[in-house]
């Protein structure tokens, strides 16, 4: 600490001059961001100094070393001390330092017959460095800068734009290196999201929760981005060297929840909660039954179901219901309004006689109708245009509104404080999905979509700083037997 101290005060003389002297615009913003500079690095020094000192103090390694111990003994792992080993770990200044730590590495279980080879990780998988684990140092960076670079490469329009943000405060790290520590934060916020969704689907309901006694206002939808499948055998390109993939488009689904005041806007004291998956639609259920009775939507005065008209969703939208707990009296389901009114262009288009007045009569009358809930006399316009070749075309559009008539008595739900449209996860597609995961020349792999979807939809609801709290105190180290 001495040494330190005495550096910091040699530099800082130097700067403050630096500071004092400069007589133009360009030689005081040069200045300030050399102080700015500079204080990163001697941050990094500090961390460094006291990560090194710690790693091998026996007040710091016996109780950690103890605690894998027990953790490892939890799961039928048996590990085995194997002294001090060199480790290496970038701090949040971009420092990447080495030093020596206590390293424990699994035994293998002796196993009847012949000795087979196993590679070099053994049978129980990877060891763990007690200090380390202790601290929640994981991909070799610690929390801070694992959670800085996750949120500028989430928050970033692609991974160019965030390696130069990162540099702009002195992380300069490789694009490898950035995409590494940001899907290591996704995984562990993966799995951190399964094991809570798995236990509030299990156990009891909590007796509390931020939805308690509030009107809340679900919704889902779907957006669209390129799923990259690369074939582990076939023909190489001759110059680049790699294979030809497939890369489909697949749907992410979002969902968005929030509170109603009583006049049915949305409650502006309360976060939106958006979360999202590349998965099924029952892997979709699964996700909002779980994050709904985590957030206590079961002791919700009111909650309403809104969506477009999609089959996926209203099929599943009893189970909804009962995986969270509601009473039928006291849930909704809305179709959104304005995916109704563009169904209605959809049949208004059909009659390819009509001219623009009659197909604007015809509009008019039948969005009055549908506006005042009398989904009854929709059908009926509807009926009169099925005529001729055009009936089974006519046909479909009717059974839209055949289906989802119970969910579109608009004027009901106007006066019941329930709104009528879905604008809300609408947005949250465009900001989770449009503006990061869709676009030219962007395909994702399987897993990394899942991670980048979790992290952003979390960072777009003003959630970043719970979600990353919560995930840094998920185990570093799950040992397997």
């Amino acid at each position: 600490m001495a040494q330190i101290q005495a550096g910091w005060n040699d530099r800082l003389e130097e700067l403050a001059q630096a500071v004092y002297k400069a007589s133009t615009p360009s030689e005081f913003y040069d200045a300030e961001r050399a102080v700015a500079a500079d204080a990163r690095q001697r941050s990094d020094e500090l961390v460094a100094a006291i990560l090194k000192f710690r790693a091998t103090e026996p007040a710091t390694v016996q109780p950690a070393k103890e605690a894998a111990q027990a953790k490892a003994k939890a799961a039928d792992v048996v590990v085995k001390s194997h002294g001090e080993r060199t480790t290496r770990v970038r701090l949040l200044g971009g420092t990447e330092i080495r030093f020596e730590t206590l390293a424990l590495l699994p035994v293998a279980k002796k196993r009847p017959g012949r000795k087979r080879g196993v590679g070099r990780r053994g049978k129980g998988g990877a060891g763990v460095y007690p200090v380390l684990d202790m601290l929640g140092i994981n991909g070799k960076a610690t929390p801070a800068l694992l959670a800085e670079v996750a949120r500028e490469m989430t928050e970033s329009t692609s991974y160019e734009v965030a390696l130069a943000s990162l540099r702009e405060r002195g992380v300069d790290i490789s694009k490898q290196v950035a995409m590494r520590l940001t899907y290591v934060m996704a995984a562990r916020a993966l799995e951190l999201r399964d094991a809570r969704i798995e236990e509030a689907t299990r156990y009891d309901l909590p007796e509390t929760g931020e939805l308690a006694g509030k009107r809340v206002f679900v919704s889902i939808d779907g957006g669209r981005t390129r799923i990259r499948h690369t074939p582990k055998a076939g023909r190489r390109n001759a110059k680049t060297r790699h294979r030809r993939y497939k890369a489909p488009w697949k749907e992410p689904r979002v969902m968005c929840v929030y509170v109603l005041d009583d006049k049915g806007d949305k409650d502006r004291r309360f976060k939106t909660f958006l979360d999202g998956t590349m998965g099924d639609a029952d892997e979709t259920l699964a996700l909002m039954i779980g994050h709904l009775r985590l957030l206590g939507a079961h002791l919700a005065e009111h909650v309403t179901l809104a969506a477009d008209g999609a089959e996926w969703i209203w099929e599943r939208a009893d189970r909804l219901r009962e995986g969270i707990g509601v009473a039928r009296d006291l849930f909704a389901e809305v179709v959104d309004w304005y995916h109704a009114v563009e169904h209605l262009h959809d049949v208004a288009n059909i009659p390819k006689n009509w001219g623009d007045g009659e197909r604007e009569k015809w509009l008019k009358r039948a969005k009055k109708h549908l506006y005042a809930g009398k989904v009854e006399l929709v059908l009926q316009d509807i009926q009169d245009l099925r005529v001729g070749r055009r009936g089974k075309e006519v046909g479909k559009g009717a059974r839209y509104f055949r289906n989802n008539a119970e969910r579109m008595r608009y004027a009901d739900f106007r006066a019941a404080g329930i709104p009528c449209g879905s604008g809300g996860v609408e947005s949250a597609v465009r900001r989770v999905v449009n503006l990061r995961m869709k676009g030219n020349s962007k395909y994702w792999l399987p897993e990394h979509a899942e991670g980048m979807l979790h992290l952003r939809a979390y960072l777009k609801a003003d959630r970043w700083d719970e979600l990353v709290r919560a995930t840094i105190n998920h185990p570093v180290w799950p040992p397997r037997a």
